[in-house]
């Protein structure tokens, strides 16, 4: 994986991943409310067929909690993509050592409060503690599925290796 090529490739990735998390977290709260607003209609669509039978104050109670949910699982999920990246980019520049997966865990982390940090300039918006634990989380979820795979990958082409010359 020291190719310059896979480098740079996943050097792009990484950061067109990172400036895609900056570019949501720059929404104004009503505009991300409205982006996620609109997978959670689909959500209850699917989920609650009987959505628009409910009372109106069940009906807003629940499309709160969806709402809730989708946003969290997109925090999470945009995350672990880049903990994935990360994961991979750290080592494509580093190589095989011991930290590389705590330092890209590192790596997502900090961007994970700096986010939060950049959140509070923007309106409607507030900078949460709590989904820095989350974002940090998904990145080491993230980080920690790049690490088996590598593992899984690496350990069937020794045994290739092997049969080859067994």
């Amino acid at each position: 994986m020291q190719r310059m090529p896979v480098r740079l490739v996943l050097t792009v990735m990484t950061t067109a991943m990172m400036i895609v998390i900056f570019c949501l977290s720059m929404e104004p709260a009503e505009k991300s409310d409205e982006t996620s607003g609109i997978l959670s209609r689909k959500v209850i669509s699917v989920v609650y067929p009987e959505y628009e039978r409910y009372p109106i104050e069940k009906q807003q109670s629940l499309y709160e909690h969806v709402q809730h949910l989708v946003r969290k699982s997109a925090h999470f999920t945009e995350y672990m993509t880049l903990g994935i990246l990360l994961r991979l980019c750290t080592e494509s520049w580093i190589g095989k050592k011991k930290g590389v997966t705590w330092i890209s865990w590192g790596i997502g982390a900090l961007y994970a409060a700096t986010d939060e940090l950049h959140q509070l300039a923007i309106d409607g918006r507030s900078g949460q503690w709590t989904d820095v634990l989350l974002d940090s989380s998904g990145v080491l979820t993230g980080v920690l599925i790049s690490t088996g795979v590598l593992f899984l990958v690496r350990r069937r082409q020794k045994r290739r290796n092997l049969a080859e010359w067994g």
